[in-house]
């Protein structure tokens, strides 16, 4: 059986963080407003959410492999790609947008690569649709959780 806190965790300190960047971001009164136009403190959250997201991206391919490991067939995610890992977190209905979660892959890859503007608003875009499809694995890791 899985101990799924960690992955819990993740998802919750990515949630906050971005909570946190939309109400800063909102110019919905004064305060926010004047927050909002600090543009070290955007970029600080902004980095908080890009890092919250890498965080639980990790967490999420790795109990992929565990369950794999727990549930199918002992290292039948050993050597293979994330590519393929997805694919087959798709067949056992872990997952359910293949192409989605090898888009995230490939933005969290990029992130050690952040060198301009594009690329980091690229990512945070990302991130921001994260929560939905890795809660969905979650659901889906409890509900098959042996």
């Amino acid at each position: 059986m899985l101990e799924l806190e960690a992955l819990e965790n993740s998802i919750s300190a990515l949630d906050n963080s971005i909570e946190v960047y939309k109400k800063i971001s909102d110019n919905n009164n004064d305060f926010s407003e004047h927050l909002a136009n600090d543009k070290k403190l955007i970029d600080t959250l902004r980095s908080g959410v890009i890092q919250n997201f890498e965080v639980a991206f990790e967490q999420s391919w790795k109990f992929i492999v565990r369950w794999l490991n727990e549930n199918v067939s002992y290292g039948i995610a050993q050597g293979i790609t994330k590519k393929e890992l997805f694919r087959l977190a798709a067949e056992h209905l872990l997952i359910d947008n293949v192409s989605k979660w090898i888009e995230f892959k490939n933005y969290r890859n990029s992130t050690s690569h952040i060198y301009s503007e594009l690329t980091a608003e690229n990512v945070f875009k990302s991130a921001l649709e994260f929560p939905s499809y890795v809660k969905y694995l979650l659901k889906r890791l409890k509900e098959h959780n042996q």
